[in-house]
């Protein structure tokens, strides 16, 4: 599996120290070796918090699909991603399979404290750590310390705990990929908290089916059916699910997303003044690194100035209005919605399905490779530059694209783009377009 080695360094580890005021203190690290100390304050819910924080590490901790001819191999990384930033701390991280997002956001009201820096970093999140969360009360309090003083030493006792990994591209291509299916997202469904842990307890206990199940909604509250729904929100696996019953007695609401074509779902369950998102894939066969639902806007990219102008005005804001920022660059809706999902493909901003908007983040990680993560992207840019596609007719859209040894045909079908090659035949547009589509629309592009 290809995977980028990298090193993170630890100024200690994450601890939970028992005392008259029990303290909770992530260790943070940062690739470029300093240790910034981001937030330091008191949690306001504190057993609420710990319920949260726990969900994140089960999810990342957990394997949902298992190809037959290999073997469950742990992630050598599981440390979910920490961002402070605009008062606003978030935890999101992935399942080992990538058919799992989970998020959580603390609000400004969950917290009695300052946000004093601004920055991402992973987070150093072990089983002793959930084991210590499982035993906080409200009684005992909890402060939260994300990272360390860069600039303070420690003598003989102190050591930097260093933990070399090999991080694999699928995992890191999930967490980008993630970012444009719930910015395609719509609110399906809605539920008190209390109806929706009724709804909840309700479902089949198998952890997956055949038949996929459809979430609706009615007089009666949220139910299940076996007949597609356009206004309902398709499920074919209920043990990603597992993880939200347990917060469900405590949760003001449940909001259900997901896109048109039903290729993803968002499952936001609202504290007030913290939330937690699960997305999910549609099959935990497919995860989310295999999706291509950015790429369009990255063939579109290129010198985009567009995209330089939207990149210079992140200053880690909680939310990103594409609107406002239209108007204040003097740019199309549809040029700043393309330059913020290149972003979030890039690993510069996440997407909040429940507040409908981007937020600046930068992932830990080396990410001057993103878009060579994309090989159809390089094989359509590589088509281009070869002069392999030849336009047939501007409108509606017709063209070959010339393979290596075979030839392939676009054409618009229904305002939709279908192509003759295997990629498309199997997965019939739906994780994203073949290299031969985003070719034939380039060339068409650029002679329009």
């Amino acid at each position: 599996m290809a995977a980028h080695q990298h090193a993170y360094h630890y100024l200690a580890p994450s601890s939970l120290d028992a005392g008259a005021q029990p303290r909770l203190q992530l260790a943070t690290s940062d690739p470029q070796g300093a240790h910034p100390h981001f937030f330091e304050g008191r949690l306001v819910a504190p057993r609420l918090s710990a319920e949260l924080l726990s969900a994140v590490h089960v999810i990342v901790g957990s394997r949902f699909f298992t190809p037959s001819n290999t073997l469950a191999r742990a992630l050598a990384l599981a440390d979910p991603v920490v961002t402070a930033g605009g008062g606003r701390l978030r935890f999101e991280g992935f399942s080992s399979c990538c058919s799992a997002y989970i998020r959580v956001d603390m609000l400004p009201g969950a917290y009695d404290g300052e946000v004093v820096g601004k920055g991402t970093t992973n987070v150093d999140f072990n089983a002793p750590m959930r084991a210590a969360l499982a035993c906080v009360r409200d009684a005992d309090g909890l402060f939260l310390s994300i990272g360390q003083d860069a600039l303070r030493l420690r003598s003989g006792s102190a050591d930097i705990v260093e933990k070399k990994v090999a991080l694999p591209l699928r995992w890191l291509r999930g967490m980008l990929e993630v970012q444009s299916y719930q910015a395609s997202m719509h609110k399906k469904l809605e539920a008190r908290g209390i109806d929706a842990l009724r709804f909840f307890r309700s479902l089949p206990k198998a952890s997956t089916s055949r038949t996929p199940l459809w979430v609706v909604g009615g007089p009666g509250g949220l139910r299940t059916t076996t007949r597609a729904d356009s206004l309902g929100v398709r499920v074919a696996d209920t043990s990603r699910l597992r993880v939200l019953e347990p917060l469900l007695p405590k949760a003001l609401s449940l909001t259900v997303y997901a896109d048109d074509a039903q290729q993803a779902s968002a499952w936001v369950l609202d504290f007030g003044s913290m939330r937690l998102t699960l997305a999910l894939s549609a099959e935990t066969w497919r995860g989310f690194s295999g999706e291509g639902q950015a790429l369009r806007a990255l063939m579109r990219s290129g010198d985009n100035a567009a995209l330089a102008q939207v990149r210079a005005q992140l200053q880690w804001q909680p939310q990103l209005d594409s609107a406002v920022l239209a108007r204040e660059l003097a740019l199309e809706r549809p040029q700043v919605d393309d330059a913020l999902r290149v972003l979030g493909v890039s690993g510069l901003a996440g997407y909040d399905v429940a507040e409908g908007s981007y937020f600046h983040r930068v992932l830990p990680f080396d990410l001057t490779l993103a878009e060579d993560m994309h090989p159809r992207l390089a094989g359509a840019r590589a088509l281009v530059d070869a002069g392999a596609v030849r336009l047939l007719r501007q409108a509606p859209l017709a063209a070959t694209v010339q393979g290596s040894t075979v030839l392939h045909r676009v054409r618009e079908v229904g305002g939709e783009l279908v192509c003759t090659c295997p990629w498309f035949g199997k997965h019939q547009g739906q994780r994203g377009p073949c290299k031969h589509v985003l070719a034939a629309e380039a060339v068409h592009s650029m002679q329009a």
